[in-house]
């Protein structure tokens, strides 16, 4: 049955193979019939059937590409980029060399052309077009000297053209360019003596400072006060540096002048106002206090030193109002600023706050002094009113009243000084003029105007004598031959040239001292051989000396000591001869403490003073040895050895300073 099953399934498409080999054998000509029916309808042929529901996306649309192809891209797009990028910095920097190159050519022209301008003489044009140089090629020092020269050749244009300021203008900008055109800083100075000033003064040069700066021109300002550093380099130049660094907005750098200030002198009173004002742009205010505060002190008339120390306090006041110590600072504040009744009320908010705190009493003593001060400046303002209308006595009268009231006041009794010295009593001024070089020794006008009517009176009191000499002999003649010889035929004999006498000075009104005037001030001991020996000891002092020294490191003491007269001597003040004895021995502090106790009796005498002073430089105080032997030099001017003295002194303290302020900078 399987059998025939199968064999009926082979028999059945026995038709349809024979059929198909019969097709296949055919030839192919008759396979190749040309169909000429239409093909068969696509569905893009089709207009779209809005009833028919669309096929859906093909599952390739969203197929995420293989890693490799991302690569491949991203590498090819950054080499791209970078390409691009090297291409366009190439680009940039061919451009910006050819930039250069043309500024550069630009500055050349600018430059070409002021020096043909300048051989034609036109200074002004050839300026401008070097500055233009300089502008477009700051790093040329070629152009720079260009400018400076045209600058320089201007002045002199200006200069002989009568017009010395101008000249002068031009000079300083010719330093500011070139600060090393030494032919312009000569051509500067003859341009100011030009203008009546003498360059070599550092305070004319400072004027001019101020001058300039008040006018904008900080440049100029600021060379002519480098030039009066060079000249002084003392507190107030270096105060006028602070200032205009201030200007230029460089507060460090101030702050760093007005330290140097202040080390030169600690009492300058601008150099911690300019501090203080320092440290309140840098909202430093506890530091500023205490500099304004230093400020009000050294000069009470600083008002503005006062009104921004208040305004400090009143701050911290009102940010704790319940802290005695804020009200303690705000009424000294006021105190120093001369609000005495504010400062009072403010005493008493720290009573009421802290009745313990130890420094309310020193406070309101200092309150009562103030107002002491307060009340005897006014006599001294009724008096400056009077002299300045003529009405001496009464001048003397309201200065004499304030000096009572503070007779340790230097101020007064240098304007006491003055008043006297205007009425003609010459003694009584010079004695208040001693008496406030004792208070204040630095008081270097007092010491010249001592040295002044020292010269005046011992010149009048020459006079004096030769009137009486002229009379002496007069009289004698007249005695031996009345008949025979005129008085008008007389010849008068050569005065003796011998030391005026004392004469005491009359205190006739209060608050002066009264104390005898020595002619010229000659000691007993004072002799040739004396001279000699100082002037010995002086010239054995090294002049290389760095530092305060003392000078017993240089010398034995016996060879310093003032004084080595033997007691044989009779006519040496005893408390001389017991100090020559102690420097001998080398006890300078035991010297110094018996001439200081034997000072007051010794005022007017002016070897006391320089024996102090010379034993206070072997001490190395030479500080207050400068001190001594100023008033020394002040009571003798015509002593030499004090005038030596005081000057290798002066010098020995000066290189102090600047050995000990070499370290800090600027």
């Amino acid at each position: 049955m399987a059998v025939s099953s199968l064999g009926l399934a082979f028999s059945l498409p026995c038709a349809t193979i024979f059929n198909l080999s019969h097709l296949i054998l055919a030839p192919l000509p008759t396979l190749a019939a040309k169909l000429n029916a239409k093909p068969l309808p696509s569905r893009f042929d089709q207009a779209p059937n809005p009833d028919q529901e669309p096929m859906p996306p093909s599952l390739w649309h969203n197929r995420r590409a293989d890693y490799r192809d991302v690569q491949k891209s991203q590498k090819e797009e950054e080499e791209k980029r970078l390409k691009e990028e090297k291409e366009k910095q190439e680009k940039a920097k061919q451009a910006q060399v050819q930039a250069v190159r043309d500024v550069q050519q630009q500055a050349i022209n600018a430059n070409n052309q002021a020096v043909a301008l300048g051989k034609a003489g036109r200074f002004a044009d050839a300026i401008v077009q070097h500055e233009k140089a300089c502008k477009l090629d700051p790093s040329s020092q070629e152009f720079k000297i260009n400018l400076s020269a045209a600058y320089c050749m201007y002045g002199d244009q200006r200069l002989k053209a009568g017009d010395a300021g101008g000249a002068a203008h031009l000079y300083r900008k010719s330093l500011v360019v070139l600060s090393n055109n030494a032919l312009a800083g000569n051509k500067l100075s003859q341009a100011i003596k030009k203008l009546g000033m003498d360059p070599t003064l550092a305070d004319n040069r400072i004027g001019l400072g101020d001058q300039l700066a008040a006018g904008g021109d900080l440049a100029g300002a600021t060379l002519e006060y480098t030039l009066a550093m060079q000249l002084e380099p003392g507190a107030k130049t270096y105060t006028k540096m602070g200032d205009i660094s201030v200007r230029y907005g460089q507060v460090q750098n101030a702050l760093s002048w007005y330290r140097q200030a202040t080390v030169k002198n600690p009492s300058y009173g601008p150099a911690h106002r300019g501090a203080g004002f320092a440290y309140m742009m840098l909202k430093d205010y506890t530091q500023a206090a205490s500099s304004l505060r230093k400020a009000v002190i050294a000069d009470p008339d600083d008002r503005a030193s006062g009104q921004a120390l208040v305004e400090i306090w009143r701050k911290q006041v009102a940010s704790q109002p319940t802290l005695a110590e804020n009200h303690l600072g705000l009424g000294t504040a006021l105190q120093l600023s001369g609000d005495l009744d504010g400062a009072e009320a403010e005493y008493m908010k720290v009573e009421q706050l802290d009745r313990s705190n130890p420094q309310i009493g020193p406070a309101r003593n200092s309150l009562v002094k103030a107002r002491k001060h307060k009340e005897a400046d006014k006599h001294r303002e009724a008096a400056e009113t009077f002299f300045s209308q003529g009405l001496k006595r009464e001048a003397l009268s309201e200065l004499a009243q304030a000096a009572m009231m503070e007779p340790n006041n230097a101020r007064y009794q240098f304007q006491l000084g003055e008043y006297l010295e205007a009425a003609g009593d010459y003694q009584n001024a010079l004695a208040a003029y001693r008496k406030s070089v004792l208070i204040d020794p630095r008081n270097e006008e007092g010491a010249r105007r001592m040295r002044e009517l020292v010269g005046q009176l011992n010149k009048d009191q020459q006079q004096q004598q030769q009137q009486q000499q002229h009379q002496q002999h007069q009289k004698q003649q007249s005695a031996r031959l009345p008949e025979q010889v005129p008085a008008q035929r007389i010849q008068l004999a050569r005065p003796q040239e011998e030391q005026p006498s004392p004469v005491a000075v009359n205190a006739n009104y209060k608050g002066v001292e009264s104390s005898p005037y020595a002619g010229s001030f000659r000691t007993h001991d004072e002799s040739p051989a004396r001279e000699v020996e100082k002037r010995d000891i002086i010239e054995r002092t090294p002049p290389e000396i760095k530092s305060a020294p003392s000078f017993n490191e240089t010398a034995p003491p016996q060879a310093v000591s003032a004084g080595n007269n033997s007691g044989s001597n009779s006519g040496v003040h005893p408390v001389l001869k017991q100090a020559a004895e102690l420097e001998q021995k080398g006890d300078f502090n035991g010297a110094v403490e018996a001439l200081k106790a034997a000072l007051p009796d010794n005022l007017s005498n002016p070897e006391f003073h320089h024996r102090i002073g010379m034993d206070l430089v072997n001490l190395g105080q030479t500080s207050e040895a400068i001190s001594e032997l100023r008033i020394a030099s002040a009571l003798d001017p015509a002593n030499r050895i004090f005038a030596e003295d005081l000057a290798r002194v002066l010098k020995i303290h000066q290189k102090s300073l600047s050995s000990t302020g070499a370290g800090e900078g600027r």
